[in-house]
C-alpha cells in the first residue's frame, strides 16, 4: 500500500483530502501540520497518522516525511505563525515551499501533488499569482516528478474565498461593486478538487503535468453574489460602481466579510482579470463531471445544518493568538552570479559593522560569532555556526546569547539559503524571542533589522556589477 504525506492536513482541503483518501482508497496516510487536528474515521486508528510539524524547520520536516512515497503539498502562508511576521506573504510562501521541496527530496519521495492557482496569460500577474508560479518552480528544482493542478475560487464551506463570498451576501442588503466583480472566474468543488487530488496520485498518465480546473460555465463574482442571495433566499440589490478602485475593493471586503486583510489583499488583486481554464491544459473529464457555482452551493446548503445556514458566519480561520514574545522575519535577497549562501552569510557578517561602525563590531572564536557592542564590549547577539545542519546553498547560525535575546521553548537560528535554482537567495530569523519588552522591541530592534535588510538587498545588488 502506497503511503502519502497530506502537507497542510488542518485546512479545509487537507481535512477534506484525508476523508477522502480513507473512503476511497487503501493508503496509508500521514497527516503534517502545525497542529494536530483528529479526525473521526473508523480507519483512523490505522492508516491515519497525524505528525505535528514546525513546517520552518527543515529538521523536523526531514523526519515526518521520511519513508513517504509521494506528497501532497497544500501551503498558502497568507497568515502570521508568530506575533511578528516580518516580510511579505510571496516571500514566506516561498520559503516554506523550499523547505518543504528539499526535505521531500532528501527523503526520496517521488512525486508531489500541489495545489496552485489559475494564472491568466498575457497579462502582469498579481504578487499572489506570481507567489503560486515560484512555488511550482522550486518543487521543481528538488523534485523529479510535481502534478500542479490550477484552481479558481474553491466552494467549500470553510473555504476562504467562499466564507468572504458568503458573509458579504449574508452582511450586506445592498452592495456597491466595484468593476473587477464583472470579471469571471471558473470555480470548482471541493468534493471536485480531493477526488482530482487522488486520481493524480493513481494515474500515471496525469503525473508531472500542469491541469487547470473548473467548472463549465465561467461566472463572474457578481452573478456568484446574486446566484448566492437567490439561494439563501435573500433580497439583494448590486451596483456596479467602475471607478471604484481595488484599494478600495481590498478594505471593504475585509471590514464588511470580517476576514482578516492578509487573507483579503492579495486574493482581491487576484480578481483583477478573469480567471479562465486553458483548453490547452484542461484536465481530462471525468465522471460525473465538475459542479458548476449553483451546483455547489445549493449542495453545501442542504449539507448545512438549518440552524446554521440561518445565523451569519464568523470567519474561520485561526490567527496566532498566541502570548509568547516569537518573530519570524524572511526577506528576499539578490544573489549575484557565481555566487551561493556562504558567500551571503559572509556579506551579511562582514556588511553589518560596516553599516553601523560606531556601534557593532563582529568578533569570531570558531564556530562562535559575537555581535558586540563596541563601546562596552557587551555581546548583542552571540551566534552559533552549525556545520552539521549547513551546507554550500544553506547557511545556518543558531542564536545562543546575548543581552537583546532571551531564551525561549524554540531554537531561534539565522538561516541563509539560495532558492529558485540559485537565482534568488532568503535570509530568515526564525523563533527569535526578544529580551526587550516587546512595544520597544517593535519599533527599535525590529525597525533597525528590518531597515539593515533593506540594505544588504542593495548592497548584494550592486555586487552584480563588480
Amino acid at each position: 500500500m502506497m503511503r502519502i504525506a497530506v502537507v497542510g492536513a488542518s485546512g479545509f482541503v487537507g481535512r477534506a483530502l484525508l476523508l477522502h483518501l480513507l473512503d476511497e482508497t487503501n493508503y496509508h496516510v500521514t497527516a503534517i501540520s502545525r497542529n494536530v487536528m483528529p479526525l473521526v474515521h473508523p480507519d483512523a486508528a490505522t492508516r491515519l497518522r497525524w505528525i505535528p510539524c514546525d513546517l520552518h524547520n527543515l529538521k523536523e520536516l526531514e523526519e515526518a516525511l521520511a519513508e513517504q512515497e509521494a506528497a501532497v503539498y497544500l501551503i498558502h502562508s497568507m497568515l502570521p505563525t508568530a506575533r511578528l511576521n516580518q516580510g511579505n506573504f510571496a516571500d514566506f510562501d516561498l520559503s516554506l515551499a523550499d523547505n518543504f521541496a528539499r526535505a521531500a527530496g532528501m527523503v526520496g519521495i517521488r512525486h508531489v501533488v500541489y495545489l496552485s492557482g489559475l494564472i491568466p496569460e498575457g497579462i502582469q500577474l498579481s504578487e499572489h499569482l506570481q507567489s503560486r508560479l515560484e512555488v511550482e518552480q522550486v518543487l521543481r528544482c528538488y523534485l523529479p516528478l510535481v502534478t500542479s493542478l490550477r484552481t479558481g475560487i474553491i466552494i467549500g464551506a470553510a473555504g476562504s474565498s467562499f466564507t468572504i463570498l458568503v458573509n458579504l451576501v449574508r452582511r450586506l442588503p445592498f452592495m456597491l461593486c466595484p468593476k473587477w466583480t464583472v470579471n469571471r472566474c471558473q470555480v470548482i468543488s471541493l468534493p471536485d478538487v480531493v477526488r482530482t487530488i487522488s486520481r493524480c496520485l493513481s494515474e500515471a498518465p496525469l503525473q508531472g503535468q500542469t491541469w487547470d480546473l473548473g467548472a463549465e460555465p465561467p461566472i463572474s463574482y457578481l452573478d456568484m453574489m446574486k446566484e448566492t442571495a437567490r439561494l439563501l433566499g435573500l433580497r439583494r440589490w448590486f451596483q456596479t460602481l467602475p471607478l471604484m478602485t481595488v484599494g478600495l475593493s481590498r478594505l471593504w471586503v475585509s471590514l464588511v466579510s470580517g476576514a482578516p486583510k492578509n487573507l483579503v489583499y492579495p486574493l482581491v488583486d487576484s480578481l483583477k482579470t478573469s480567471m479562465l481554464v486553458r483548453s490547452t491544459h484542461r484536465f481530462p473529464p471525468s465522471e460525473p463531471p465538475f459542479e458548476n457555482f449553483p451546483e455547489a452551493v445549493e449542495r453545501l446548503l442542504l449539507e448545512m445544518p438549518k440552524n446554521e445556514e440561518q445565523r451569519p458566519h464568523a470567519f474561520t480561520l485561526r490567527l496566532f493568538k498566541g502570548k509568547q514574545k516569537y518573530v519570524r522575519s524572511i526577506q528576499r535577497l539578490p544573489l549575484p552570479a557565481g555566487k551561493d549562501a556562504s558567500w551571503v552569510a559572509e556579506e551579511y557578517l562582514r556588511y553589518l559593522p560596516q553599516l553601523m561602525p560606531f556601534l557593532i563590531r563582529i568578533v569570531r572564536q570558531g564556530s562562535i560569532v559575537h555581535m558586540r557592542l563596541k563601546l562596552v564590549e557587551i555581546d548583542l547577539l552571540t551566534l552559533r555556526y552549525s556545520p552539521e545542519r549547513s551546507r554550500q546553498n544553506r547557511q545556518v547560525f543558531y542564536i545562543v546569547g546575548g543581552l537583546l535575546f532571551s531564551r525561549g521553548r524554540l531554537r531561534a537560528r539565522l538561516e541563509i539559503r539560495e532558492t529558485l535554482g540559485g537565482k534568488a537567495c532568503l535570509a530568515a530569523v526564525h523563533d527569535y524571542r526578544p529580551a526587550l519588552p516587546w512595544p520597544i522591541y517593535r519599533w527599535s530592534q525590529a525597525e533597525v533589522h528590518r531597515l539593515f535588510m533593506k540594505r544588504l538587498a542593495a548592497h548584494l545588488a550592486s555586487e552584480r556589477v563588480v
